[in-house]
């Protein structure tokens, strides 16, 4: 595949991508992505929620799946949310103010709250995911590079799901986006990262789109040379590759950093 410039790549993404056909395609419970990525996440994310050591007042993801913010709800005061994609971001409105037609995240939350225990019921864990959800901020392009947005203090703990690959064209790119998103933690702070690795396309109706294709070693170093020290990690291998003609990776990468320095 050709490599397109920064500009080209994020405008095949704002262009053409849509956001029903994505959520249809990757998010439903009959999809293989679900299996074996998605609920891969979740449980990793339950384990380190549920241990205690990634908590504080705010927490901020970036990218469209809410169902990682299930297990995070109950460890923050206050979440935000970011995109790129303005189509994204009113599938997430959607949802978070009850419109007719937001799509259902129910199945994930059911999924959660039966890796927690059942402490709370499913639609208690929606309304609690409501409720801390205060602000919806969009990312923008300008000059071809991803800026993120103005944040009035820095936060607690930053969650990206499946973001960094999709809108980094070059490592270099990656590189940088990372490095500022450590400047919107604290020192202390945690980055809870999932990546696609070895994934080059995704196809979402007709259209191809670029991903990043990153290994483990590029991702660690790219950590490490922005403050980040990896306290765990875990890297599920994909199990079934019926959707492989629709996204060709090979395994995601979970894991939890913490900032230990300014860069």
């Amino acid at each position: 595949m050709k490599m397109a410039s920064n500009s080209a790549w994020m405008e095949l993404y704002e262009k053409h991508l849509d956001s029903a056909s994505a959520m249809a395609i990757y998010y439903t419970e009959d999809s293989s992505f679900v299996e074996d990525s998605i609920k891969q996440a979740l449980k990793y994310l339950v384990t380190v929620f549920s241990s205690g050591a990634v908590k504080g007042d705010t927490l901020i993801q970036y990218g469209l799946n809410l169902a990682t913010l299930f297990p995070a709800c109950g460890c923050f005061k206050e979440i935000i949310f970011s995109e790129f994609l303005e189509s994204h971001i009113q599938v997430v409105r959607k949802w978070v103010n009850k419109k007719p037609g937001a799509f259902d995240w129910s199945p994930s939350a059911k999924f959660v709250c039966e890796l927690e225990g059942n402490r709370e019921t499913w639609t208690e864990k929606e309304e609690t995911l409501r409720r801390k959800m205060t602000q919806i901020l969009k990312c923008k392009a300008k000059e071809g590079c991803l800026v993120l947005p103005s944040l009035p203090t820095q936060v607690d703990c930053i969650l990206v799901i499946h973001f960094l690959e999709f809108l980094s064209p070059r490592v270099d790119v990656f590189r940088k986006t990372l490095t500022n998103m450590s400047s919107q933690l604290k020192i202390g702070g945690h980055l809870l990262l999932n990546v696609l690795l070895g994934c080059t396309f995704i196809m979402i109706g007709t259209f191809k789109f670029p991903l990043l294709c990153l290994d483990k070693e590029c991702v660690s170093q790219a950590l490490s040379d922005a403050g980040f020290v990896i306290k765990e990690s875990q890297n599920n291998l994909r199990a079934n590759n019926t959707q492989y003609s629709v996204i060709d990776f090979s395994s995601t990468l979970c894991l939890v950093a913490c900032k230990e320095r300014n860069v």
